[in-house]
């Protein structure tokens, strides 16, 4: 019986947990080292060499726990009339995903107390919004627009890809098998907690965000301008100042995501845009 869940069903990685869980660790990877498994892991495509990396649900939940307690500790916590508003928004796009997608994460939002024009989500489901972003956003259909980027970053799980990426590049096919083996990664919780904190996403990931966001925004009831008119406020923001906001630092160029945005919207949402902002 295959006792790692999430490899079981490849042949080739339970193969090699099943002489893991046999033999001594010292046994095993002298063994493994002079030939033989590594072979089996070798046929392994792509895909199912990344998704070994990938940290589980579970362990995604428990970093984001983490990163929030961290984040919560340092920054000053805005309740109110703004912590209201932004859970409201967010329940409501909560309430507007598929079954699966609404059970597996536990979103959270928070507003805390800053300047900086910025939002962050977490593996596992925390959402961080910054006043200084709050403060500029007009409508709920902007504030919804900027959540739903958030949360599908969440369910996207570019965070724990993040890591498996890094695993695969750092650690090898000898890694996969002292990561199952010793039944436990090689990073300590507070270091995946940072990586969780500074993360920085690809365009591609931010272009992925972009339209799950808009999807959610739109089967919640919201009007999908609202991403448009997001954009054009960030963009207004960026004027005049030598760094662009935080937010955007790590974006694709905000007249690009306009344009994308633009198409995607005549081609699925138009006829959503007759809605309240």
């Amino acid at each position: 019986m295959c006792q790692q869940k999430r490899y079981c069903g490849n042949p080739a990685v339970e193969k090699v947990l099943k002489e893991a869980e046999r033999k001594s660790r010292r046994q095993f990877l002298r063994e493994l080292t002079t030939g033989g498994l590594l072979v089996a892991l070798a046929t392994m495509d792509e895909k199912a060499r990344a998704d070994i990396f990938m940290p589980s649900i579970s362990e995604q939940k428990r970093v984001g726990q983490q990163a929030e307690r961290q984040i919560l500790q340092q920054y000053r916590v805005v309740h109110g009339a703004q912590e209201r508003r932004l859970q409201r928004v967010g329940e409501r796009l909560r309430a507007a995903l598929d079954e699966k997608d609404r059970t597996t994460w536990d979103y959270r939002f928070h507003v805390i107390e800053s300047k900086e024009i910025n939002a962050f989500a977490l593996p596992g489901g925390p959402i961080f919004m910054f006043t200084g972003l709050m403060d500029r956003i007009h409508d709920d259909s902007e504030l919804a627009a900027v959540t739903g980027h958030e949360m599908t970053h969440v369910r996207l799980q570019h965070w724990a890809r993040a890591v498996a990426a890094q695993r695969k590049e750092e650690l090898g096919f000898l890694g996969i098998v002292l990561l199952t083996h010793a039944n436990r990664t090689l990073q300590s919780l507070g270091d995946l907690a940072l990586s969780a904190i500074d993360l920085k996403y690809s365009r591609d990931e931010e272009k992925q965000a972009d339209i799950g966001g808009l999807e959610d925004m739109v089967a919640a009831g919201y009007n999908p301008n609202g991403m448009l008119e997001l954009f054009d406020m960030l963009e207004q923001a960026t004027k005049g100042q030598p760094q662009p906001p935080e937010f955007l630092s790590d974006h694709p160029l905000t007249r690009e995501r306009i344009r994308y945005v633009q198409q995607l919207i005549q081609e699925k949402y138009s006829a959503y845009t007759d809605r309240p902002m």
